[in-house]
């Protein structure tokens, strides 16, 4: 009997932490697996099948969560593939990404491995000089750039047009080609074939499990700030995939989107992958204009990046989405005003979150009864321990007052960070009184090897000048802790009682 493999130009596959299941009785609380797959590789996916080419993706950590004896290997076995597309955009998968490059060019030698993503961008000359199993690194934006490498692969033709792209030519040397391609618009990219995605429904449904979200939209790309330890910041994108200025969606492709999944799926909400600031207010505006016309029985998740976000922006919000599900956040880090300002002064001068505005953050949640999440993080920049009793203290505060109520829905979150590749604290620590601990791609990767996955999923790589990164984790975790019943209000008990 002959076996007949089933054929793919290009297989998408996004890799889990560790290639070891941990997951266990508690699996919907075990965020730290990352089961999201970055919202870009849906579009790339789809322009490569529009293109003519066959398209498979795979989501590593899903399959293994569905079965636990689930075996990548094995799977690779039963199908041909030409190109294998690893996605390295959290840096939480860096070990993960180098052990599937690994196990596929073990069962496909012939197969051409490429990484893409902040991370793999970032790190594309190490990746390319210690990881053999990797043949290549689309940097920054990969739509146009992976077309080319496809076709190229195919006709068994030169690289050194492809825009974008980190390679190793017939001589073992590294190349590294213009980081020449960003996208004009992106209006003409298709975010949701989710069809060409493995066990799509599952992956709407384990989402919503595991991370608290159903469906991650793209809204636009770029940055206009420089937050501290962010990576996907204005002069980090600038740097990574030479991207200097914020394009938007148009809110049509926005909400067709949106329809898309709604028809496919049961999706019950939807994250919107950029935040709102000044310059923003009036395109939400309109967007959730459109929305509401539609009348889509589906939640909102919102990030507010910089302040105002004015009272009738809230109106709006409880105008567009129901109550369950719903959120908007907010992520100052820290109530410090002092810090705030030292921040502003080194990186980014829109660094600012007065405590006045988020006391009216606070109150207009309560009036339009929607949920609001303030992130705080204990192990920011100049932060000491008395700015930490304060933020102590203001989240005991808020937890009197509206912790224990079903009908007001403030909720202080809190999360240990880890300073991503290419933000300004990665890029200058010492301006920003920070010790580092990896200084190079194998220590990163063994890192997340050796570190085990855990609800809160940020593995801290630092020290500050008043906290050790041990110390970090603990008062992070016992912040928490002090905070969890006004997770419980704002919660699913909540959810339960609405419906």
């Amino acid at each position: 009997m002959v076996l007949t493999l089933k054929n793919y130009d290009v297989l998408f596959i996004h890799p889990n932490r560790s290639l070891k299941p941990e997951y266990g009785k508690n699996a919907k609380f075990v965020r730290g697996s990352f089961i999201f797959i970055p919202m870009g590789v849906f579009a790339i996916a789809d322009f490569l099948e529009r293109e003519g080419f066959g398209v498979k993706i795979i989501n590593y950590p899903l399959e293994q969560y569905l079965n636990r004896n689930w075996n990548l290997a094995d799977f690779l076995k039963k199908i041909d593939f030409k190109v294998c597309g690893i996605d390295l955009h959290w840096i939480h998968n860096a070990h993960g990404a180098i052990s599937v490059a690994k196990i596929v060019k073990k069962v496909n030698p012939n197969a051409k491995v490429i990484l893409g993503g902040y991370s793999a961008s970032y790190y594309h000359n190490q990746i390319l000089k210690y990881y053999n199993d990797v043949d290549g690194i689309i940097r920054g934006e990969g739509e146009v750039p992976l077309l080319k490498y496809a076709q190229k692969v195919k006709k068994n033709q030169s690289l050194d047009s492809i825009p974008n792209l980190s390679y190793r030519d017939s001589s073992k040397h590294i190349k590294v080609n213009s980081l020449s391609y960003t996208a004009k618009t992106l209006d003409d990219l298709n975010f949701t074939n989710v069809s060409l995605l493995k066990n799509a429904k599952q992956y709407f449904e384990c989402s919503r499990q595991m991370m608290g979200i159903s469906f991650n939209l793209p809204v636009g790309r770029g940055c206009p700030f420089n937050c501290p330890y962010c990576g996907g910041g204005q002069r980090a994108q600038e740097c990574i995939s030479g991207r200097k200025e914020v394009i938007l969606r148009s809110p049509e492709k926005v909400v067709e989107d949106i329809s898309n999944i709604l028809n496919k799926f049961k999706i019950s909400s939807v994250f919107f992958g950029h935040g709102t600031y000044p310059a923003t207010l009036k395109y939400w505006e309109r967007l959730f204009g459109l929305i509401q016309k539609e009348n889509f029985d589906i939640g909102g998740d919102l990030e507010i990046w910089r302040l105002p976000f004015p009272k009738y922006m809230w109106l709006i919000f409880y105008k567009t989405f129901p109550r369950k599900d719903s959120s908007i956040s907010i992520s100052p880090r820290t109530m410090s005003n002092r810090v705030h300002q030292k921040i502003a002064k080194i990186c980014d001068p829109t660094f600012n979150f007065p405590k006045k505005q988020i006391n009216d953050l606070i109150k207009n949640a309560n009036l339009y009864q929607r949920t609001l999440r303030i992130w705080l993080t204990i192990g920011f920049p100049f932060q000491t321990h008395l700015d930490v009793q304060r933020d102590f203290i203001f989240a005991l505060k808020c937890q009197l007052k509206y912790g224990k109520s079903k009908s007001k829905p403030i909720t202080i979150m809190n999360e240990p960070y880890h300073i991503f590749p290419g933000s300004p604290a990665h890029e200058s620590p010492e301006k920003f009184g920070i010790k580092l601990i990896l200084n190079s791609f194998p220590q990163v990767s063994d890192f997340f090897k050796r570190t085990k996955i855990s609800f809160f999923y940020n593995a801290i790589n630092y020290d500050t000048d008043n906290f050790s990164k041990t110390s970090i984790r603990n008062a992070n975790k016992l912040f928490f802790l002090s905070t969890v019943l006004m997770h419980l209000t704002t919660g699913e008990k909540l959810k339960e009682r609405e419906k």
